[in-house]
């Protein structure tokens, strides 16, 4: 009784493993795309419920929910001049800063490639873009150490907020998010750019 009790466990925990490893990006330690939309969709489901009935829910503490997409800008070229080993470690690094400017409530994740999301739970959309510029401002003033030469890098992003941009559900406010982002990356790279503002 108590050998399989003992080996209950011990499945229990490599089935958590399991999960943590299928929603994790490798390289970042960040959330993966999979494990990004769960928790997302999580907090969206909460903010529609207070804004369909704010008085009975008005205890809530999750009002708001709001969306930032970054990009490193020219990462290709990154890529191209230094290597992919070096832009592995940007990668890192971006994460890092991300990880060092949030909440432990908020999410983050690599998207894919050079790309970021972050969740922030809770913030309206200039709570998010102030978020947001403070991690472009804080990844401008760093430079990455390869080769014993200094990168320096810098990234683009777009905020929407669920409720102002009246999304309809994660996929249309991720929409929303990445059109604020393709303004910045088209109009001078190395800014945010809020979807209420397109």
């Amino acid at each position: 009784m108590i050998a399989q009790q003992k080996r209950i466990a011990e499945l229990e925990r490599e089935v958590a493993h399991l999960k943590e490893l299928s929603h994790t990006d490798e390289l970042t330690a960040l959330y993966n795309r999979r494990g990004f939309k769960e928790g997302a969709d999580k907090f969206i489901a909460e903010v529609k419920g207070y804004l369909k009935n704010p008085l009975r829910r008005k205890d809530f503490l999750v009002k708001s929910f709001s969306l930032a997409v970054f990009d490193i800008d020219n990462f290709k070229k990154i890529n191209d001049t230094y290597g992919h080993q070096a832009g592995d470690e940007i990668l890192k690094l971006v994460s890092k800063i991300i990880k060092g400017k949030v909440r432990e409530i908020d999410i983050a994740a690599r998207w894919g490639g050079e790309e970021f999301v972050l969740g922030l739970v809770g913030s309206r959309e200039s709570q998010a873009y102030k978020i947001a510029d403070d991690i472009r401002k804080r990844v401008e003033e760093t430079a990455a150490e390869w080769a014993e030469k200094k990168i320096k890098f810098t990234v683009s992003g777009g905020i929407a907020s669920f409720a102002k941009s009246k999304a309809k559900d994660f996929y249309d406010l991720f929409e929303k998010t990445d059109k604020a982002l393709y303004k910045a990356k088209h109009t001078g790279k190395n800014k945010i750019v809020k979807f209420s503002d397109l």
